[in-house]
């Protein structure tokens, strides 16, 4: 998505936009943990919930208002990092960096052969063929491996 925005605007506007999306997203986070009871660990003024909250939602504005003349879902390229943000960091605690490398690295290219295949986001049609089937498998294995050694 950040690319097709960078097609259409350039890449410093596409990063822009994806950026203050991902803040804006990360900040509301926060302000639903501390809602929960956890207080944020950040030094005054940025260790309450409302805080928070007014800068969330000046980030989320500042999105908005970048991602007008865009179809809407562009916006939400940002929105899909806090989601990788929050996945990479449980996993990384909960599991070793060689198999978070090694899955995410699975991840990736399988998502990546989907798109191509559908051509997202305006990016060329690219079919999958066997040798990237069996590029997938032994990826796949490698994960394996990485995951229980042998």
């Amino acid at each position: 998505m950040v690319g097709a925005v960078g097609r259409e605007r350039g890449g410093e506007e596409a990063t822009f936009l994806h950026m203050s999306m991902l803040a804006a997203g990360l900040t509301s986070v926060l302000v639903f943990s501390a809602a929960r009871g956890a207080r944020p660990g950040f030094p005054p003024p940025l260790d309450s919930a409302r805080n928070l909250a007014f800068v969330g939602a000046g980030l989320g504005a500042v999105a908005i208002l970048s991602a007008r003349g865009l179809d809407w879902y562009y916006a939400t390229s940002g929105l899909i990092s806090v989601a990788l943000f929050l996945m990479i960091t449980w996993s990384l605690v909960r599991l070793s960096l060689g198999l978070y490398f090694a899955s995410g690295t699975l991840g990736q290219v399988v998502g990546s052969l989907v798109m191509e295949q559908a051509g997202a986001f305006g990016a060329p049609q690219h079919e999958i063929t066997v040798f990237r089937a069996i590029a997938v498998v032994l990826i796949a294995a490698g994960v394996v491996v990485v995951r229980t050694g042998k």
